[in-house]
């Protein structure tokens, strides 16, 4: 598989996403645009077994590093990144995160002298990243050791690159801060296709929230708070849309604090739009994010807003101006948020409104904007 390069120019990336395996994935689809933008690209994939490697488009090629063991995943990138560079000509070596990628990446930074552009979508030094579980522990210690022998750096918030500055003394002019992509005009515009209300009228007031369910987004917080904020609220309802490896644990919990008539787990939905638009406030509770899409989404929806200090909070979400931001780990801040948010929804309503007409101004505005800045976070070190 021979990429071609636009002025000769071409990229080996290594990353985690399965779905680029899959036609119809929307990740799939971004990198036929990046490889269309930057030239010729050829992506490496740590994966399980069960995958072939492709050449979709005659500018990108995707190559699976399987293995059994995820542990051993980041040498077979390796080995097949070697024998990309022996028959390629390759100007820059890109990791889509710091600690399996990048670790296969640095590898091969050191192999040819190839420079090495790091994206950084997770707030991986907040104590509560390493604190999560022992496998984010290990990836912690591997970003410690592969950031600081990264050339250029993609981060997806203020945040991340404040934290990469203040730990690992990066020079601002070496990071692009480039969020993730966000519609926020369509999400405007949109028209629900059923009324969340109509489908739980036993509910005068409904939360939202979106969410993957991994331990990290601490979804147990939010229904232990929503069991107090029922008490005084009864006709209160949860609506949580997503899949994840938590949910058995989620419905014992539900079922613990005698929930199961306010807490309807919708699964994983392909159109959340009926949802932000029917809802009455979002919820967001994790212990640390990136970024934090589904907050944007919400905001330009012109959903009303609690969420932790974490992701794009003080950026997007400011306390008491865009919405309510509780510190992570605060039960009673997080108890009192919601109250508040029922007792006063008016106050709500206006924070969302202007929430809404905030996310209208964030850049990229449009999917041909963040394509050309997704570019030129590579062009520093292209050039």
């Amino acid at each position: 598989m021979v990429p071609s390069g636009q002025n000769g120019r071409r990229i080996l990336s290594i990353g985690t996403d399965a779905t680029i395996f899959d036609t119809a994935s929307a990740a799939r689809a971004r990198l036929e645009a990046y490889a269309r933008r930057l030239g010729g690209l050829h992506v490496v994939a740590l994966v399980p077994p069960g995958f072939r490697a492709e050449q979709p488009a005659p500018n990108l090629a995707l190559y699976p590093a399987s293995a059994r063991f995820s542990l051993f995943r980041p040498l077979t990138a390796y080995r097949i990144g070697k024998a990309i560079l022996s028959r390629h000509r390759i100007n820059l070596l890109s990791a889509q995160d710091p600690t399996e990628s990048g670790v296969a990446a640095y590898l091969l930074k050191r192999a040819s002298n190839i420079p090495l552009h790091i994206q950084v979508h997770t707030d991986i030094l907040s104590p509560a990243f390493r604190k999560n579980s022992w496998k984010e522990y290990a990836r912690w210690r591997l970003a410690r050791f592969v950031i600081p022998r990264g050339d250029s750096f993609r981060v997806v918030s203020s945040r991340i690159a404040a934290s990469l500055q203040a730990e690992f003394h990066i020079s601002p002019s070496r990071m692009c801060v480039l969020p993730i992509f966000v519609d926020r005009e369509a999400f405007g515009r949109a028209q629900p296709i059923f009324n969340l209300h109509e489908r739980y009228p036993q509910f005068d007031f409904i939360v939202l929230m979106v969410s993957r369910l991994v331990r990290e987004k601490r979804i147990d917080v939010a229904l232990t708070a929503f069991a107090e904020l029922c008490q005084g609220f009864p006709r209160t309802g949860l609506v949580i849309v997503g899949e994840g490896p938590e949910r058995e644990n989620l419905e014992s919990r539900v079922k613990n604090l005698e929930l199961t008539a306010r807490v309807k787990l919708e699964g994983w939905q392909d159109d959340s739009i009926p949802y932000y638009k029917g809802a009455d406030l979002y919820l967001l509770t994790s212990a640390f994010e990136g970024y934090g899409r589904t907050v944007v989404e919400a905001a330009a929806a012109g959903l009303p807003m609690v969420m932790t200090d974490v992701g794009v909070a003080g950026e997007v979400i400011r306390d008491q101006a865009t919405g309510r931001v509780v510190p992570v780990g605060d039960h009673a801040a997080l108890v009192r948020a919601l109250c508040q948010a029922r007792q006063d929804y008016p106050a709500m309503r206006r924070m969302a409104e202007r929430a809404q007409a905030d996310v209208q101004h964030l850049s990229p505005r449009t999917w041909e904007e963040y394509l050309e800045r997704y570019r030129a976070s590579y062009e520093v070190m292209l050039r």
